[in-house]
């Protein structure tokens, strides 16, 4: 049995575990894993990285392509995890933060922006050794201990701005707003209210200057006009805990993962009318969308679901395999690769995965 083959059933035989010691993370529930290959190929996993001694859950990644490093939160850690891109080799594990969520590297500057729920502001540090250039307070979210103001966040590189979703319930708050970071100025440039209290993944539709992000507690997607700093629509698309949410500009559609079932559900961009819809892994964090390869990565704690789009209309899942309970995800095109942080569980320590894309 090759070592991949080994780490492959390692992964399952992890996933099946359901017993938790306390202050641990439950491994997933062996009736919601599914071990399914219709396409072997495409996601092989090439590389893991055990991560000894750090605990609870992660948040959002984020790569430097030009200096071979990958950025982890470890949001229940309190940490900023580093690694070597290529090969997952773990370079640092540097503290500096309270409880870091969405990331945002910025290639001109070097520099890595934290939206730190604990400390309820938004971090410039320096990529190099991770120190704190900056500070920009956001809404206080102390009042409820939840430290998710700020949480989300989505880094949009061609108008050089960090939306960073705020408020809402962490800062006891019935709306949010999602602040708009000038990455260059470090300044506050707008905001823009949202009528819900939990605000998560977002998208930009460039060519018509509009933000999609999905409101979980009202079970919507709001559409904002950028132009306008304003949302002008809301779609009650009425999935369960809507969570990770990708963009095909091409075709004009938004992707949703939603949670308790797993459902991948593809919106119509011009009215939020469901274009196509399947089951997925559960406990869905994070989706990427590939336009090269047409397919979609969906990434939850039950498992790793590939989808193919065989057309506007149509897709086709062609892989569902366990991750150990990651749910947090990149993809990286550029080095054809597929990165999977999980939790410590009851049977293994915490570690990344990297799995090789077929381009």
């Amino acid at each position: 049995m090759n070592s991949r083959n080994a780490a492959l059933i390692a992964l399952a035989v992890a996933g099946i575990a359901t017993a938790a010691a306390e202050a641990q993370i439950a491994a997933p529930d062996a009736r919601n894993v599914t071990i399914d290959m219709k396409d072997p190929a495409a996601v092989q996993l090439a590389h893991t990285t055990s991560l000894p001694g750090i605990e609870g859950d992660f948040d959002f990644l984020a790569v430097d392509l030009q200096h071979d490093r990958l950025f982890i939160a470890g949001e229940e850690h309190h940490t900023i995890e580093v690694f070597k891109a290529s090969t997952g080799q773990h370079l640092q594990s540097a503290g500096g933060v309270k409880t870091p969520h969405a990331l945002a590297y910025v290639a001109e500057k070097n520099e890595l922006v934290v939206a730190d729920g604990g400390d309820s502001s938004a971090l410039v540090l320096s990529a190099d050794d991770l120190r704190q250039v900056d500070r920009i307070p956001l809404i206080d979210g102390a009042a409820t201990g939840k430290t998710d103001s700020p949480d989300t966040g989505l880094y949009d590189a061609k108008r050089r701005i960090f939306f960073i979703g705020n408020g809402g319930k962490s800062a006891n708050l019935p709306y949010s707003e999602i602040a708009e970071l000038n990455v260059d100025t470090h300044k506050i440039t707008g905001t823009v209210r949202v009528e819900g209290n939990n605000l998560e993944a977002m998208a930009v539709d460039e060519a018509r200057d509009r933000l999609f992000v999905n409101v979980r507690d009202k079970k919507q997607i709001a559409v904002v006009d950028l132009k306008r700093n304003m949302v002008v629509d809301t779609w009650n698309v009425g999935l369960n805990r809507n969570t990770a949410l990708a963009f095909d500009a091409a075709n004009n559609l938004v992707f949703v993962g939603s949670r308790q079932p797993g459902l991948f559900t593809v919106l119509d961009g011009r009215d939020g009318k469901i274009v196509a819809q399947m089951p997925c892994a559960d406990v869905t964090d994070s989706m990427t969308w590939d336009s090269e390869t047409k397919r979609i990565y969906i990434a939850g704690s039950q498992g790793l679901s590939v989808f193919h789009q065989d057309n506007r209309d149509h897709y086709s899942e062609l892989l569902r395999i366990p991750t150990n309970g990651g749910k947090t995800a990149l993809n990286v095109p550029q080095l054809k690769q597929f990165y999977v942080v999980h939790p410590k569980t009851t049977l293994d320590d915490a570690g990344l995965l990297i799995y090789r894309t077929a381009r």
